[in-house]
């Protein structure tokens, strides 16, 4: 079964990579849109993608869309390449498992994971394999290898923990370590390299929000800039729901929360249009417009559309999945500085759970603890990214508020892990970045997938030290 799943996983980003091959600019929303539509008609393999016929993508894409894609599955998938041999070695390559470790060996025959100390051997063996083909391979080959590895050998080498909880698509790490290793053994091989044109840096001066829309804002969204309108709605219509937002809010304050979720819903596609613009509305203006998007509620539940996550069901599940294994990671790694002090104070009976993980956390990547929560101070100056202000002890707060813009927009309210909730929903939910100096922390604790992006201000598909650490945690998991 478990096998099974792995394997559905791997197909579906093998499926997912050949739409955007046929149309690279296809937008997040289109696309997630369509890998739906293909699990309706059971495409389950790349392969399948020779079957799909125009008339089945109507529905989800513009007509040159569809034409093009109809064509390009037709002549490209059953047909063979006409792709060089040599440019296409990673494809059919295949690991000489008898040049690797014996106790790598013994791990794929008895479907165990083997040591980190072997598996990096067993990296050595086949990136050496890889050279013999090219020089320096690029990250796709790599990601073609390393998917290839896992999807034969699930139970040996996927990012999944004891709990059953796969990290990404399941070969994040095995990528991450192969890409490294190839890395390495291109340090004095000038001539092998190869480089991409840096893009140009768009923004404006003065730490204003940035004008130019890019990949950091859309990460992890599904709904980003929604097209359709619901059922039977205007513009009109959703303007004058808008107007009936404003008056609750100001009859009822936050009170109205709950009356207001529907209406909330139903004007999804305006309140993004709205978050979307550029250059990018100020806190203070979208709270002026649409208030109720700083309520727990509406903040949560606009995150829930924008991602299809419920991001409370989420980090209870991160926290329940992974939460005593970092207390206990952290225990045999005391040595690293913060980390000592942060399980000092940690006692398990009266302690919450949340805040020692998110500190362990912050301590193990050398972050600063101010880069996501104060404590509470009149004297504090705020910083312009999401921060919680906690009131209390850090390890056992009481409440929290949360400031934006150097502002504070939400709170005081219980509960600590919905008030960590409210710093990844804002973050999403406004098209802001995580606080450079926490960004490791954020991104650890919530993982909704290290392969696609990042929320953070460095830019690129791979966070390495978030990725270490994961891997650190399953090899832990698995070993004790």
């Amino acid at each position: 079964m478990f096998d099974m799943f792995i394997f559905q996983i791997m197909n579906h980003q093998d499926i997912k990579e050949a739409v955007l091959l046929f149309l690279p600019g296809l937008s997040v929303e289109t696309l997630t849109s369509l890998m739906e539509g293909f699990e309706e008609l059971s495409v389950e393999t790349r392969e399948d993608l020779a079957l799909v016929q125009e008339k089945d993508l109507e529905q989800y894409l513009r007509p040159i869309q569809c034409q093009k894609t109809a064509e390009c599955s037709e002549n490209t998938l059953s047909s063979p390449s006409p792709t060089l041999p040599d440019q296409q070695w990673f494809t059919n390559f295949r690991v000489r498992w008898y040049k690797t470790p014996a106790a790598v060996q013994k791990a794929l025959a008895d479907q165990t994971r083997p040591s980190p100390g072997d598996r990096r051997e067993m990296v050595k063996v086949v990136v050496d394999q890889m050279l013999e083909n090219d020089p320096n391979p690029t990250r796709a080959m790599c990601q073609c290898i390393a998917r290839s590895i896992v999807r034969d050998y699930p139970k040996t080498f996927a990012d999944v923990g004891k709990k059953g909880d796969i990290i990404g698509d399941g070969c994040h790490s095995l990528l991450q370590q192969i890409k490294t290793r190839v890395e390495y053994k291109n340090i004095k091989n000038t001539l092998a390299r190869q480089r991409r044109e840096r893009r140009p840096r768009t923004g404006v001066a003065d730490g204003a929000r940035e004008v130019a829309r890019g990949p950091v804002d859309q990460y992890g969204c599904v709904r980003w800039c929604p097209a359709e309108r619901p059922p039977g709605e205007t513009e009109a219509t959703l303007l004058e729901m808008k107007s009936q937002l404003c008056k609750m809010y100001t009859e009822e304050g936050m009170g109205g929360e709950e009356r207001a979720d529907p209406l909330m819903e139903k004007t999804f596609i305006i309140q993004r249009q709205y978050l979307n613009s550029v250059p990018a509305p100020a806190i203070a203006e979208i709270k002026e417009e649409w208030p109720f998007l700083f309520s727990q509620r509406g903040l949560y539940s606009h995150f829930g559309l924008l991602t299809d996550v419920s991001i409370l069901n989420k980090l209870q599940e991160a926290l329940n999945n992974k939460g005593s294994t970092v207390i206990c990671f952290c225990q045999e790694h005391s040595r690293r500085p913060g980390i000592q002090d942060v399980l000092n104070n940690y006692e398990p009976e009266t302690s919450d759970k949340a805040a020692c993980v998110l500190m362990l956390l912050m301590a193990y990547f050398r972050e600063p603890k101010n880069a996501i929560m104060l404590e509470n101070d009149v004297s504090l100056t705020l910083p312009s990214t999401p921060c919680l202000i906690v009131q209390g002890d850090l390890m056992k707060p009481s409440t929290w508020m949360l400031s934006i813009e150097g502002q504070v927009v939400m709170g005081p309210h219980d509960g600590f892990i919905d008030g960590i909730a409210a710093v990844f929903a804002s973050c999403y939910n406004f098209n802001l970045q995580y606080p450079e100096d926490g960004s490791c922390t954020l991104e650890c604790f919530l993982g909704i997938n290290p392969e696609i992006g990042s929320k953070s201000k460095k830019r690129g598909g791979i966070n390495q030290r978030v990725s270490t650490l994961q891997r650190k945690l399953v090899d832990f998991e698995w070993s004790v």
